[in-house]
């Protein structure tokens, strides 16, 4: 085949079809470390480590995963969490959302001491629950997984601390 018929017969081949568009990374400016997002239907929430800064844990909504706008923060009570004392490379690590029946679930680090806790809500727009601490899982990086029995299971990292 001739390329140069190839090429000039290329733009009556793509008429009609929607050209795909690139987007460049990154889709969302600014300090957005460790972003975790689940999927509702059509929409889409993504949250972020907020470290010590308070409101903190902010949400996202999205219908194209490219265009994002900030919808509220899981953790806007002051009461919900004390940050006092902690270092700025503290605080809210790694959250992850998930939606299970219903309900939205986050799950995170509170570091100083790798302790983890979760809140829910109906509408991520709205108020969260305050937070319920787990037990015995210091660590990094926590998800929950529900399985077919309905059951939840908590994953995470546990860190083994040796000074030397």
């Amino acid at each position: 085949m001739d390329f140069g018929l190839f090429f000039i017969s290329m733009p009556f081949a793509l008429k009609g079809q929607e050209i795909p568009k690139y987007y460049d990374n990154p889709v969302l400016s600014g300090f957005n470390p460790d972003p975790s997002i689940c999927r509702v239907n059509d929409d889409y929430y993504m949250v972020t480590s907020s470290f010590i800064w308070y409101p903190g844990i902010p949400i996202y909504h999205s219908k194209d995963l490219v265009n994002w706008e900030v919808i509220g923060h899981a953790i806007d009570r002051p009461d919900m969490i004390d940050m006092n004392g902690l270092n700025d490379n503290d605080g809210i690590w790694a959250v992850t959302i998930r939606y299970h029946n219903g309900i939205f679930y986050l799950i995170t680090t509170a570091h100083k001491n790798g302790e983890h806790f979760y809140i829910t809500a109906t509408d991520p727009k709205e108020p969260w629950s305050a937070p319920v601490w787990l037990k015995d899982t210091a660590g990094i990086d926590p998800s929950l997984f529900w399985d077919d029995d309905g059951r939840c299971y908590y994953t995470g990292n546990f860190w083994d601390f040796k000074k030397s």
